[in-house]
C-alpha cells in the first residue's frame, strides 16, 4: 500500500485560484503564446502626477513648476511590449518687460522631445524663473532663467527693451523681447535658434518711433508698434504654443508680453501667460507674465513710479505610456 499523501487539496485549489487570477490580470492574451504580453508599464515618481487617455493610449504625466533634485525618479522599467521611453516638454522663464515706454518681455523657450529612453535612475529638474521687469531707463528687462532636464535645456525669454536708443539688437532669448520707445525699427530681440527645426521661440516686435513692440512668443512673433507717433498703439505679445502632455488637453505656454504705450493703447499679452503692457499717458506698470507658463512681462508706459512686469516662471512636463491597471 502506497504512502498516504498529506497534501491539502483545499488549500492548493485556493492557491491555484489566486495564481490564475493573477495571471489573468497580468497578461494580455493573444492568438498564441508568442503574442502574450506583460501589461506592466514604466513606473516613476516626482512632481505633480496625472493619469489620462489620449488617442486610445493611457499615459501618466509628471509636472514640475519648481526646481527639484532628485526630480524625476524612474523606479522600475516596463515589461513586455511597453516601451521604456518618455516624452517631455521644457518651458523657460519669461523675460521681464521694459521701463518707461518699454517693450514686452519674450516668452520662455519652448521645446518638446519624444521617445527618449530612460533607465532606473534619477533625473534632476531645473525650472527657470521669470526675469525682472526694468525699473530704470538705463536698463532693459532682464532675461528669464533657463529650464533643463535630461541633458536638454531651453533659454529664458529676452527682456523687453527700455526707452533708449540702441545701436544693436540684444542677444536672443527663448523668444525675443520687444523694441522700446525710439530704439529704432530694426532693434528687437531674436528668438533662440530662430528660424529652424530647433528654434525655441520667435522674435519680438519692432518699435519704429512713438510706441513699443510686443515680446515674441513660442508660437509667433511679437507685433510691431502700430505707428511712429506718441499716440501710436503698442504691439501685442506674440502667441504661445500649445501642448497636451500634462492631461491630454491643450494648454498654451510661453506667450509674449505686450508693449508699453506713451499716449496710445497698451499692447495685449500673448495667449500663453503674456502680461499686458501699460498705456494711456500715465505711468502704468506692465503686468507680470504667468508663473508656470513662461509668459513674458508687459512693458511699462510713461516714466514714473513703477516698472516693467516680471516674467513668469517655466515648467517641465514628462509623460509615458502605462498599462490599463496602473495607477
Amino acid at each position: 500500500m502506497g504512502a498516504k499523501s498529506s497534501r491539502n487539496t483545499t488549500q492548493n485549489n485556493r492557491s491555484d485560484g489566486h495564481l490564475l487570477n493573477y495571471l489573468r490580470s497580468t497578461f494580455i492574451r493573444g492568438g498564441g503564446a508568442s503574442s502574450i504580453e506583460l501589461s506592466l508599464g514604466l513606473t516613476a515618481t516626482g512632481g505633480s502626477t496625472q493619469i489620462y487617455t489620449d488617442g486610445g493610449t493611457r499615459y501618466k504625466s509628471h509636472t514640475f513648476t519648481a526646481s527639484n533634485t532628485p526630480g524625476f525618479e524612474v523606479t522600475s522599467l516596463a515589461l513586455g511590449s511597453f516601451s521604456n521611453t518618455i516624452d517631455f516638454l521644457l518651458v523657460g522663464g519669461g523675460g521681464g518687460g521694459g521701463f518707461d515706454i518699454g517693450g514686452g518681455g519674450g516668452g520662455g523657450g519652448f521645446r518638446t522631445f519624444t521617445n527618449q529612453p530612460v533607465t532606473v535612475t534619477s533625473y534632476p529638474v531645473t525650472i527657470g524663473g521669470g526675469g525682472n521687469g526694468s525699473t530704470a531707463t538705463t536698463q532693459s528687462g532682464s532675461r528669464g532663467g533657463d529650464t533643463s532636464f535630461y541633458g536638454q535645456s531651453v533659454s529664458g525669454g529676452g527682456g523687453g527693451l527700455t526707452r533708449s536708443p540702441a545701436p544693436t539688437a540684444p542677444a536672443p532669448g527663448g523668444s525675443g523681447g520687444g523694441g522700446g520707445y525710439q530704439t529704432g525699427a530694426g532693434v528687437f530681440g531674436a528668438g533662440q535658434n530662430y528660424p529652424g527645426p530647433t528654434q525655441q521661440g520667435y522674435p519680438g516686435g519692432s518699435a519704429p518711433g512713438g510706441a513699443t513692440g510686443g515680446g515674441g512668443g513660442a508660437g509667433g512673433a511679437g507685433s510691431p508698434a502700430g505707428g511712429s507717433s506718441d499716440n501710436s498703439s503698442a504691439g501685442n505679445g506674440g502667441p504661445g504654443a500649445s501642448n497636451s502632455y500634462a492631461a491630454g488637453t491643450p494648454t498654451v505656454y510661453a506667450g509674449g508680453g505686450g508693449g508699453g504705450a506713451h499716449n496710445g493703447p497698451a499692447g495685449l499679452g500673448g495667449d500663453g501667460g503674456g502680461g499686458r503692457g501699460g498705456g494711456g499717458g500715465q505711468p502704468v506698470p506692465g503686468s507680470p507674465g504667468t508663473d508656470g507658463l513662461g509668459g513674458g512681462g508687459g512693458g511699462m508706459s510713461s516714466s514714473g513710479s513703477g516698472s516693467g512686469g516680471n516674467g513668469g516662471s517655466g515648467r517641465v512636463i514628462i509623460r509615458y505610456q502605462i498599462s490599463p491597471t496602473q495607477s
